[in-house]
């Protein structure tokens, strides 16, 4: 039944002010992303946002290359296109376009989190114990950080998922069936997530209406509103889709079949059908998804050190001597399940219901069909929070029933304290530092200096010879490239020689050379294309240096070298796919666990283990790729290479 707005005044004004209190907080640290963020999810939104523009007929082109595009046409194009409006007013600042991006991003998020509890009320009908749900829900490790990613898939998806619930919870108790469609396709513009509530609340209604018909001897009626729903998110649906393959078909200029476009292929691998993409067995699947359920319920100032003692970190093995603990997990999780079934018949009608039921469901209808994406991105666990937001709603209703309204108030309030306690412990333990901060402006300056010159123009990025701990973070996202330099012909080609072509060279590397065009930076640098040379005397003398001293540590598809403080790994008579589809990757052991980088600790690894990656070159008919090791002392050092498609291609391991 319908609440009055006074009702619901006092728990609605302390969730605003608890979402206030982080907003602010977040955003006055003044820094990009979190560490340890997963660096795809950072920035292959980003991109696209910079091109998104009549000029390339609204494709999702993610790069602009010589002579060619790429367009990643997965996800629908309003979400991109709401982030493109956010940050238009702020020109070429890129440190104002991102926070720009991060605010709405704030917001997006702080209006699921009403969505959930405007709908939990109409659902109880009691308003704190909406709150008291809502809070710890949104509280989660996976809740806050991801609440301000720059990405379409996440507090973006979850505002089109709890905008599309709050439709289904105003047609169910009032009728209103234009609403319910208008904001399905509202939510469809933002994201695919929306099915995974449509599928099932659409069965579970036309269950309802069978059961119903059954009972009253009549036949099912043909013209449902659960019927007319799905078919007409069906279609809306597949007309997004269909806008963005026939723009991607027009970029690969209809020389790709369809089955052959980039995003149809992604949608093989993310469904399963691509078996050599599928590299998870279904029981540490589940194992992992189970876990992270089990995360996503509870509050992250109470998971934040314990996650690991609980056994609820999904990258933990399966072992003998973990079981018990699982049994024991499993034992609780049907306890649980047991005590929602049994409170639900007796606290809500079946419209109520239908409607948690749907909500508890969403989750698993989307990682389950998903399983081949699901299993390695942790974001998709955003989408388990109709769990917490169920199974918290049945206890409280269960308690003011029991023991009245008061102690509800109590938890409501206990509730906020966690959520604003936690968003705090997350920046604290994720957040970098003010240092930090600063360093990310400053490269932001660098970078959009660097934009407004290359702008048009054909910039080779040449990958740098330094360990990847010791780079700045605002230029780690793997396709961090793509969103600043945006609007420039971008080159990522390992073969040196041949990218001698382009207009510019940006890398990290300082090389006292009369080629610089920014020599006032400090982190990042702009060439012109006579520096290639350059580069290349770099990498030769390098190789000679450490090659002419001996034989090879070791022996694989590379040779890798030891130098004093350079590993060098080269193989002879090589061709551009030893290098284009993947990269090196470095494992070093220091001896001393004190000397591990500050932002490893957050890791909250017990192993000194710094990972680094390098890229191969192509050049005098080898490959190369050089890195500079840290100047620590060293142990062990475990190196190898990995294809596309995450199947280890060789791994050798050295002890010092």
């Amino acid at each position: 039944m319908p609440l009055d707005f006074r009702s619901q005044r006092l728990p609605l004004l302390l969730l605003l002010l608890a979402l206030s209190t982080s907003f602010l907080y977040v955003v006055d640290k003044g820094y990009f992303y979190r560490a340890g963020i997963r660096d795809a999810i950072f920035s292959s939104s980003l991109p696209i946002v910079e091109n998104l523009s009549p000029d390339h007929n609204f494709r999702l082109i993610r790069a602009l290359r010589p002579g060619s595009d790429y367009t990643y046409s997965r996800f629908p194009a309003g979400g991109y296109a709401l982030i493109k409006l956010a940050i238009l007013p702020f020109g070429n600042d890129l440190s104002a376009r991102m926070l720009a991006a991060r605010m709405l991003m704030l917001l997006l998020f702080s209006a699921a989190a009403v969505l959930a509890f405007h709908s939990l009320a109409r659902i109880t009908s009691r308003p704190w114990v909406a709150l008291a749900a809502t809070l710890p829900a949104f509280s989660s490790y996976y809740m806050l950080f991801h609440s301000d990613t720059v990405s379409t898939q996440c507090s973006m998806d979850l505002f089109a998922v709890m905008l599309a619930f709050h439709g289904m919870t105003v047609f169910m108790q009032d009728g209103r069936f234009p609403q319910l469609l208008a904001k399905t396709c509202v939510a469809l513009l933002l994201g695919w997530r929306v099915y995974a509530f449509l599928l099932p609340f659409i069965i579970l209604g036309l269950g309802s209406e069978a059961v119903r018909a059954w009972k009253h001897g009549t036949a099912p009626r043909l013209r449902s509103r659960y019927v007319a729903l799905g078919m007409a998110s069906l279609l809306f649906g597949a007309a997004l889709l269909t806008f963005n393959m026939a723009n991607e078909y027009t970029a690969f200029r209809g020389e790709t079949p369809v089955t052959e476009l980039p995003s149809f292929q992604s949608m093989l691998r993310r469904t399963g059908v691509d078996q050599d993409f599928n590299s998870m067995d279904w029981l540490r699947f589940l194992r992992q998804q189970f876990l992270r359920v089990c995360v996503a319920s509870v509050p992250f100032i109470f998971t934040d050190r314990g996650s690991d003692w609980l056994g609820l970190s999904p990258s933990l093995p399966l072992s003998g001597s973990e079981l018990p603990l699982y049994v024991l997990a499993l034992l609780m999780a049907v306890a649980a399940a047991t005590v929602v079934v049994r409170l639900a018949g007796p606290l809500l009608a079946w419209r109520q219901r239908l409607l948690l039921a749907a909500l508890a469901l969403s989750g698993f209808c989307w990682t389950l069909p998903m399983h081949s994406h699901a299993k390695e991105h942790n974001h998709e666990a955003l989408f388990y929070v109709g769990v917490p937001l169920v199974f918290y709603s049945l206890l409280l209703l269960y308690v003011r029933k029991r023991w009245g309204h008061r102690p509800v108030v109590g938890l409501a309030a206990a509730a906020l304290v966690a959520f604003v306690v936690s968003t705090f412990r997350m920046d604290q333990r994720w957040g970098p530092d003010a240092r930090a901060a600063e360093t990310q402006h400053a490269a932001m300056a660098e970078l959009g200096a660097i934009r407004e010159t290359t702008r048009g123009k054909a910039v080779l990025v040449l990958e740098s010879m330094k360990p990847e701990w010791s780079r700045q973070q605002v230029t780690r996202p793997h396709y961090g490239w793509e969103y600043y330099l945006a609007g420039s012909l971008l080159i990522r080609s390992p073969d040196m020689e041949a990218a001698a072509r382009a207009d510019f060279i940006v890398t990290h590397d300082r090389i006292e050379s009369d080629a610089m065009l920014t020599p006032r930076n400090e982190q990042v640098f702009l060439y012109d294309s006579a520096g290639i040379d350059d580069f290349i005397e770099l990498y030769r003398t390098t190789y000679q240096q450490t090659v002419s001293a001996g034989d090879p540590a070791a022996r694989s598809h590379f040779d890798v070298h030891l130098g004093d403080d350079t590993l060098v790994f080269v193989r002879e008579s090589c061709v551009r796919e030893d290098v284009r589809p993947r990269r090196i990757f470095v494992d070093v052991t220091l001896e001393d666990p004190k000397d591990l980088p500050r932002q490893h600790e957050r890791y909250g690894s017990d192993s000194p283990v710094l990972q680094l990656l390098t890229y191969s070159a192509l050049f005098e008919g080898k490959c190369i790729a050089v890195l500079s090791l840290p100047g620590y002392p060293v142990s062990h050092i475990r190196t190898g290479q990995r294809p596309r498609r995450y199947r280890r291609h060789w791994v050798v391991e050295m002890d010092l």
